[in-house]
């Protein structure tokens, strides 16, 4: 977060504040007024210079960093945290003010959320902000007061390690509990109907056969519905639903955990992978690993890989409305996904690895077996021809 950026965003919340009271009916509201900030000296530089966050709660540590710019969730190997959670964390942090005072009795605390937050079924939260080695903010976080809003801005119990008063204050950090809450969720998001080809290729199996594999994919960008392009002669596909899913796998795709790639064996776990590309260009590789049984859909660990075809890049701007992109942008999403995801392997919904790991035998009816066993009564002995001979239009097909 930038000097800058604090600056302005502190500026605009005080300004807020003070325009707000300001235009309070003065003698018919009875509403008591704000207090003082809890944390006076958390504003414009100090705010900025604060590199690390920690959050305490359910007997757990979160601790996040400020490193080159950007906050990284420590707990995750270093990968990115949502900007805004921290953003609205940090300015509400340094915006807490006293409203009213509470109990001072420990005995009480439970009733307003403020107990131990080290405590493993803890409903507290405590947020601690330091700038290098100096702690200079640092709050236990209880239930918030959805009964009473001062000037639209939200209530919530609090009180300052070390001391046994609590307040009701105004503001509220609303911090996450769960770590996986503070990360950067977005993985991919790339429209469906960008996309001119899947290839889904299984994990290779035991008896030496070459692994299976579903090619997938559209004529043209407008075309509503994908083909199977590698069907076999005189079979069926149980429905286009399961084509589009396919299909629809990187639209808006998100993470549910993450972890460093090096943590998961690829290679002696691979669980097969797919290939997508788009009618602008675009590369998209991902890798699947099992890392659980092979029914359970949750133990599927994915990382990507994204680059461009230099051939399939539009020459000229696409239509207005379009979901295809000019060449310049899609060479800059491919850098952009490749510098994200490189590294790093996901963790994402059951449904998407289990769209991305069809076979053949999911996406077809089964084999008309009543035909098959007429063809091979109809078969001769001697492998001659047999049966009435081919009609006229069959001579000309």
């Amino acid at each position: 977060m930038t000097k800058t950026g604090f600056l302005i965003l502190t500026a605009v919340t005080a300004a807020l504040i003070v325009g707000a009271v300001a235009l309070r009916p003065a003698a018919t509201t009875m509403a008591p007024s704000e207090g003082a900030r809890f944390f006076p000296g958390l504003d414009g530089a100090a705010l900025d210079a604060v590199d690390r966050i920690r959050v305490t709660a359910e007997g757990r540590k979160i601790t996040l960093d400020r490193k080159d710019g950007r906050w990284t969730v420590r707990d995750k190997g270093g990968y990115p945290a949502t900007f805004a959670k921290v953003k609205e964390a940090l300015v509400s942090l340094s915006q807490l003010r006293q409203f009213e005072r509470k109990t001072a009795d420990p005995s009480r605390y439970d009733k307003l959320d403020l107990g131990d937050p080290a405590g493993k079924d803890a409903k507290s939260k405590r947020l601690t902000a330091f700038a290098g080695d100096k702690t200079v903010a640092d709050v236990i976080v209880g239930k918030s007061n959805t009964k009473e809003i001062l000037f639209g801005r939200s209530l919530v119990y609090v009180r300052l390690p070390g001391d046994r008063q609590s307040w009701l204050a105004v503001g509220d950090p609303k911090l996450a509990a769960e770590v996986g809450d503070w990360l950067d969720r977005a993985v991919l998001d790339v429209k469906t109907g960008r996309i001119r080809e899947a290839v889904l290729t299984a994990a290779a199996g035991t008896d030496g056969d070459p692994p299976d594999r579903v090619i997938v994919g559209k004529d043209k960008a407008g075309d509503d519905k994908f083909r199977l392009r590698n069907v076999p002669e005189g079979r069926e596909i149980k429905g286009e639903r399961f084509l589009r899913y396919i299909g629809e796998s990187l639209d808006n795709l998100t993470l549910e955990d993450v972890r460093p790639a090096g943590e998961v064996d690829f290679a002696g776990k691979a669980a097969g992978g797919a290939v997508f590309r788009t009618f602008d260009g675009l590369v998209v590789t991902a890798k699947l690993a099992r890392t659980g049984k092979p029914d359970e859909d949750d133990k599927y660990w994915m990382t990507f890989e994204a680059g461009v075809d230099e051939a399939a890049l539009l020459k000229e701007k696409p239509k207005k409305g379009s979901d295809l992109k000019p060449a310049a942008e899609v060479r800059k999403e491919a850098a952009a996904v490749a510098a994200r995801t490189a590294g790093w392997a996901y963790k994402v919904s059951s449904t998407v690895t289990r769209f991305l790991r069809y076979t053949m035998a999911d996406i077809l009816k089964p084999p008309p077996k009543e035909k098959a066993a007429e063809d091979a009564e109809a078969k001769p002995a001697d492998g001659g021809a047999t049966g009435d001979p081919p009609s006229a239009d069959k001579k000309d097909e």
